[in-house]
């Protein structure tokens, strides 16, 4: 995990929200809220993301943040504007799955909000499938790790069983805490177990607004389209975006 400091100006936070005023319209559902999720009778969804078109002004954006940390490397990314309507659980980001090369995410904080974070463990896994088999062979007798619900706010995933808070959590290891700060980030590789606070608990928070890169594949021109979390709708594809942008801005 690597800390990003200053990667975004105040200009380009708000550009990226122009965009998404303009264009929200074109988001996607990425994760349904599901049974048992701690906010569900709050909202039917996790997050709705946008695509960030790579020859857009904001996509551009994306590509000089993406070459300034790989310089000449002419990396694949996909880039998009996340709101979240309540917060995600622990999780790898499918978008790492049976890769071929490495692949990384970067996470940007659009406003500075001592009360959001996102939690990065050590332990990394192939996929979502390959995490929950860990975390359902964890040994509860074994000394946890750290108390991260309290010190972290990842309440969200409690399980309390006689006096004995179960949260797998504590039997991670974390590798760093990202506090959100407008236009600062971090870096982590995608199949990284990660998470969000317990960030909706305070009512003053409706939804928490950030950008998402996804960087890495095969080649440098290689499809940067993947298949979205479990139970989310489908990604368009950059034509398809292209065309219903243009057709929003001629109204």
């Amino acid at each position: 995990m690597q800390l990003l400091r200053d990667i975004l100006t105040h200009d380009e936070i708000q550009s990226l929200r122009d965009y998404w005023n303009r264009y929200n319209e074109l988001s996607y559902v990425n994760c349904w809220t599901y049974p048992g999720h701690a906010y569900r009778d709050r909202s039917e969804y996790i997050d709705r993301r946008l695509v960030i078109v790579n020859d857009s002004d904001q996509g551009r954006i994306m590509k000089r943040i993406v070459d300034d940390i790989w310089p000449g490397q002419n990396l694949s990314f996909w880039a998009n504007f996340q709101r979240q309507a309540v917060c995600h659980q622990l999780h790898v980001d499918e978008y790492g799955t049976d890769r071929v090369n490495p692949t990384w995410t970067i996470i940007i904080a659009l406003d500075t909000v001592p009360e959001w974070k996102a939690v990065i463990f050590k332990e990394m896994f192939n996929g979502n499938s390959k995490l929950n088999d860990f975390v359902a062979k964890i040994d509860y007798r074994s000394p946890p790790k750290g108390d991260y619900s309290k010190l972290h706010d990842l309440d969200h995933m409690d399980k309390w069983v006689d006096g004995v808070n179960y949260n797998f959590c504590n039997w991670f290891e974390i590798d760093g805490v990202f506090c959100y700060e407008a236009g600062c980030g971090v870096l982590f590789d995608t199949n990284q177990a990660h998470t969000t606070n317990n960030w909706p608990k305070y009512p003053k928070f409706t939804h928490r607004d950030l950008i998402q890169i996804h960087i890495g594949g095969s080649t440098a021109t290689s499809s940067t389209f993947h298949d979205v979390e479990k139970g989310g709708e489908s990604i368009p594809d950059a034509t398809a975006m292209r065309e219903k942008m243009q057709q929003l801005n001629s109204d």
